[in-house]
């Protein structure tokens, strides 16, 4: 009995284990059928995917997208093709302005509105405009000439004074200051003198008491300005000193100026002082006359202030400047505008300087 038991056992423990086997065996079928199961749909995944991108690269490109090497020759023949159109665009203007009867020089300036453009000497000089400077906000249609060739403001800002004024010499000859006043002109700047410019002589303007004395005595407010050609600033001082002495016995209520303007021939005897050396001359002049109590100002064209003057150097001091056109060819801040060399006004024989002043800051 004891055998038959054992023997029963030992069936009982290897069934029990063939069991145990078979569970497992069918848990290791049931995962690595699952595993095949979830490698199958990713597969079917991945392949709608890529059916799908397929898709949308082909309407891509027949919506007009190109490759990396495609788009690069397009922009490579568009770059070409604008630059050809601007290139025309350019000529196209440039030619519609000559014909209008627009100037050379002024047709050019119009291509570079970020310089200053000079001609002079048979070539074109061009100087960067400096923004870190005061610059004048004024636009191409805020002054027209009246029917008498007065300049007028007609912009919006009213704090822009737009008087009317005139600067005279000795070539306007005597001058009746009455019928000069009744003409409208609120102020004249008078020529006290000027430095021969070969000479380096100093000589009184010959009608300059007349001239001072007249206005004064008209009711027009006045001021002076001094033609120089000194070349170091001893000169500029001995310059400004004839000036101030001139000047005492008058009510001078308009700025004292000094007239620096470039050299017209090699016999000039500033032909050779250098921007910085000018810049010097004028910072000398003009200290010396805010010394004494009068308010400097200096008067010059584009060549004075863009080729013979450092403009950072002297842009605490007032600007006079000379453009006979309209619009001004002018970026930087200014006080007065000399408009004209040949006005004409009642009281004066023959053509005179007009000026505009836009702001009076003394």
């Amino acid at each position: 009995m004891a055998k038959g038991r054992n023997r029963r056992l030992i069936h009982a423990a290897v069934t029990t284990q063939n069991i145990i086997s078979i569970i497992l065996l069918s848990l290791i079928a049931i995962v690595t059928l699952t595993f095949s199961i979830a490698i199958l749909l990713r597969n079917a995944a991945l392949r709608k995917e890529n059916e799908a991108y397929k898709a949308q690269l082909d309407s891509i490109q027949e919506e007009g997208y190109y490759t990396v090497s495609e788009t690069d020759e397009m922009v490579s023949q568009a770059y070409e093709g604008g630059y050809d159109l601007a290139r025309q665009e350019v000529l196209d203007s440039f030619q519609k302005q000559l014909e209008s009867g627009t100037g050379i020089t002024t047709t050019v300036r119009s291509l570079f509105p970020d310089q200053i453009l000079i001609a002079k000497d048979g070539r074109y000089y061009f100087i960067p405009i400096d923004r870190s400077l005061s610059l004048n906000s004024f636009t191409d249609t805020d002054f027209a000439k009246n029917s008498s060739g007065v300049l007028e403001y007609k912009g919006s800002n009213a704090a822009v004074l737009g008087t009317f004024g005139i600067d005279v010499s000795k070539f306007q000859g005597e001058i009746d200051w009455e019928k000069v006043a009744d003409s409208g002109v609120e102020y004249a700047f008078i020529r006290v003198g000027n430095r021969g410019t070969s000479t380096g002589k100093i000589v009184e303007d010959e009608y300059f008491e007349a001239n001072i004395k007249g206005a004064i005595d008209a009711g027009i407010e006045v001021g002076v300005y001094f033609y120089s050609s000194a070349v170091n600033d001893e000169e500029a001082l001995e310059e400004a000193k004839f000036v101030l002495d001139a000047i005492k016995p008058y009510e001078v209520t308009y700025p004292v100026v000094i007239d620096v303007e470039r050299p017209e021939g090699s016999d000039y005897r500033t032909q050779n002082v250098t921007q910085d050396q000018m810049t010097g001359i004028v910072r000398k002049f003009c200290d010396t006359v805010k010394d004494s109590g009068y308010t400097p100002m200096i008067y010059g064209n584009n060549e004075t202030f863009a080729l013979m003057l450092n403009m950072a150097e002297v842009e605490d001091i007032d600007k006079w400047v000379a453009f006979y056109n309209v619009p001004l060819y002018f970026p930087y801040e200014f006080s007065i505008w000399q408009y004209s060399a040949s006005g004409k006004i009642d009281g004066i024989k023959g053509e005179v300087d007009f000026n505009i002043c836009v702001q009076k800051g003394w």
